[in-house]
């Protein structure tokens, strides 16, 4: 079945064009939608063709998430927003270059004034600062970012780190499974929360990785914790469900997956990016078509990311005592049913362990003369 494009969708491609709201706490700002490698094509400019860049600005400062050759638009816009005055606080995801590979261009690295801080995932022989360096040097790049007029400052990041930014903003990273030490990041600020979550596989049973896989359920359980009660859930999901078998291992996802975790982690919005580069726009239609249908079942606001795409997120009214009662009691009841299911696992692998020795002693009974 065909999809028409509407109108509405073709003037999503300007809403970055849009100025906040003064009731605005957080704007969150899609720059680049694509995975893998940019998509210049005609058939390909609704949703976008650019790689990786999401960027969350507030009062005092701003985040970005990524480099891909999304940040260049970004970059153009902040200077005309003269935002180079301002703290910048890019955090890498990983260091493949469809996340990478437009940071050397981005403008405000230009500017004297500009003040980055840029956080990333190292390893033990090398730091992030040195992984990062060596595509972004000579002979790969003509000018190292150490040789930019722009003030940098390094930040090694890990799993279960956190951050504290001016104006009461918090970034916390949660290692992904993806190959080659990837990391996801959330940020909140008065109640409200967005969870940048790309290049993030939840293995199926019959899944082969690329790099060493964490145990599904736990990543699965970590994944939805992490994300639990974020304003907006950017969830990485290149495939479509029947697609995915062909794609196992790669360290990516599926947009029906995306649903199953929103729904899970009890997202208010979820966004779907990392758009394959050789999808077209009419073919993302039919996805977002089908992602609406599912998602009204579930009672989800769910979309596919567009580039230009801006959401305002507001600070939240004042919660009613009673909801708040409500929501911290649902709030118990799932750490206790977390822990009890810790906790049955544990008895399950102690049972195993003994019943494996028993096993053993019995064996070497019945063999021993």
């Amino acid at each position: 079945m065909e999809i028409q494009l509407t109108q509405e969708a073709e003037s999503r491609t300007n809403d970055h064009m849009q100025s906040p709201s003064p009731q605005t706490h957080l704007s969150v700002r899609f720059w680049g939608t694509r995975g893998s490698c940019a998509a210049p094509f005609p058939d390909r400019m609704i949703y976008g063709g650019n790689t990786s860049c999401v960027s969350v600005h507030w009062k005092e400062g701003t985040a970005i998430f990524d480099a891909g050759t999304g940040i260049l638009a970004l970059g153009e816009w902040m200077k005309r927003k003269k935002e180079a005055k301002k703290p910048i606080h890019l955090f890498i995801g990983h260091l493949h270059l469809d996340h990478i590979a437009a940071l050397p261009l981005f403008p405000l690295l230009f500017e004297k004034e500009a003040r980055f801080h840029l956080y990333g995932p190292g390893e033990k022989e090398k730091t992030f600062k040195k992984r990062l360096l060596l595509p972004l040097s000579p002979p790969y790049w003509p000018i190292s970012l150490e040789q930019v007029p722009a003030s940098i400052t390094w930040h090694e990041a890990e799993s279960n780190q956190t951050w504290k930014l001016p104006g009461n903003i918090k970034v916390s990273a949660m290692r992904s499974n993806h190959p080659d030490q990837c990391l996801i990041y959330r940020l909140e600020s008065q109640g409200q929360s967005v969870v940048y979550g790309l290049d993030c596989e939840f293995f199926e049973p019959s899944s082969q990785s690329l790099s060493k896989p964490p145990e599904p359920k736990s990543l699965w359980t970590a994944y939805q914790t992490f994300a639990w009660e974020c304003s907006l859930l950017i969830f990485d999901a290149p495939y479509t469900q029947k697609e995915y078998p062909s794609y196992c291992g790669f360290g990516h996802s599926y947009w029906e997956k995306g649903i199953e975790m929103a729904k899970a982690c009890r997202a208010s919005r979820l966004y779907i990016c990392h758009h394959n580069w050789d999808r077209s726009d009419k073919a993302l239609a039919q996805i977002e078509k089908d992602l609406h249908l599912q998602a009204r079942k579930t009672g989800l606001q769910a979309e596919i990311a567009r580039e230009g795409q801006c959401i305002h997120l507001p600070p939240p009214a004042p919660e009613n005592p009673k909801k708040k009662k409500r929501n911290a009691k649902e709030e118990k009841n799932h750490k206790k049913e977390k822990k009890h299911k810790e906790e049955k696992k544990h008895k399950e692998e102690k049972k195993h362990k003994e019943e494996k020795k028993h096993k053993e002693e019995k064996k070497y009974k019945e063999e021993k003369p």
